[in-house]
């Protein structure tokens, strides 16, 4: 999550102009973005080829081609098709900054750590799918409620982006087992349970207490 760049900066899935259907059985973005994540969900990311996506939807590589121009094109609809729930119902106006902020942050965390394969994309990848710009603008619009320098915004803004895909990151990490040898090593408790629960909520608690006490908010 970031506040948003100009679309012009980025050549995105998201920023290029639809092509009709072509292809029998029909294809379409839907199609595609729902057969993609089934196929990720079941085989994990290694396994994300645009000749696996064309067997998952039963066409031709040469009909997938025709939507998207290759596999970061998946992997980026992937991510925002699985935002798309969290992005339809986040807080109205009138709701307060902080808890505009937590409700939707705990939203854009919820959905990305639901998929193994989510975090690691999220992270490396821009997010410029409408959803995720949803989610982000409305982080960014609370902040902004706060006050106080654009610096102390933009640092605000990085410190819910950082805990968003960091605790993302850290749960898909968790959920393939790769951690195992951390927790044997872990010299406390406390440690342990920093490594199987990344405490989301308590950390954004944590942020969102500075930021008030920096601006006074």
């Amino acid at each position: 999550m970031a506040e948003p760049r100009s679309e012009q900066q980025l050549d995105s899935v998201f920023h290029r102009p639809q092509r009709g259907r072509r292809s029998q059985p029909a294809l379409s973005r839907e199609r595609i973005v729902a057969g993609t994540i089934a196929l990720l969900d079941r085989d994990g990311a290694r396994a994300l080829t645009m000749r696996k996506v064309a067997a998952e939807l039963g066409v031709h590589a040469t009909s997938l081609y025709w939507h998207v121009e290759r596999r970061e094109d998946l992997v980026d609809l992937a991510v925002d098709g699985i935002l798309a729930e969290a992005a339809a119902g986040l807080p109205g106006p009138e709701a307060p900054w902080a808890r505009a902020v937590k409700e939707t942050a705990h939203r854009f965390y919820a959905a990305l750590a639901s998929h193994t394969w989510a975090g690691e994309f999220a992270g490396s990848r821009p997010l410029v799918g409408p959803n995720a710009v949803a989610l982000s603008r409305r982080i960014v619009s609370a902040l902004g409620e706060c006050g106080g320098s654009e610096e102390s915004r933009a640092v605000a803004i990085r410190a819910v982006s950082n805990q968003i895909l960091g605790a993302a990151t850290s749960a898909a990490a968790m959920s393939r087992g790769v951690h195992d040898e951390a927790r044997a090593a872990a010299v406390s408790a406390s440690e342990v349970l920093a490594v199987e629960n990344g405490y989301f909520e308590q950390v954004l608690d944590l942020v969102l207490a500075g930021v008030e006490a920096r601006e006074g908010a």
